[in-house]
């Protein structure tokens, strides 16, 4: 499910089978020489969590992208999301980046980096072919958290 009005009532309404929530964490980078690669990893973190939702419709609710500036303070950051995210009835709660810097930040548990693929001058059935590749790497870390945790 999506994070609009349409899929939260449907979410309201299957909560008890709902038990993941899906967090896309994107830096920002502005600066002439950083945007274009700052873009395409908008894009293709875009892209894939688009389709491991539909992988998991009724499963997992995929929440916006968080963005964030290349200078934040991604421990404070990290801090205040398991907090706010506590507060839900989600067994399970993962975040997807392409900032390695992720990977260091120990307030967060699942914690899935990805390298960024720019796709954006890919052929469509190239493109489709890289993002379900991508998909089925990430799919056994999801598969395997459910089944430790149910």
């Amino acid at each position: 499910m999506h994070f609009n009005s349409k899929d939260i009532d449907l979410y309201a309404g299957q909560k008890e089978y709902v038990d993941t929530a899906v967090v896309p964490l994107i830096e920002l980078d502005l600066t002439d020489a950083g945007m274009k690669a700052s873009a395409g990893a908008s894009e293709y973190l875009q892209s894939l969590t688009v389709i491991l939702e539909k992988q998991f419709k009724g499963r997992i609710l995929l929440l916006p992208p968080i963005s964030y500036a290349r200078a934040a303070d991604r421990s404070q950051l990290g801090q205040q999301l398991k907090e706010e995210l506590s507060e839900t009835a989600f067994k399970h709660v993962f975040y997807l980046t392409t900032d390695p810097k992720w990977r260091s930040i120990e307030e967060l548990e699942n914690v899935l980096w990805l390298p960024a693929i720019p796709t954006g001058d890919m052929d469509q059935s190239f493109k489709k072919s890289v993002m379900e590749d991508q998909l089925r790497q990430v799919l056994p870390l999801f598969t395997k958290k459910w089944t430790h945790h149910s």
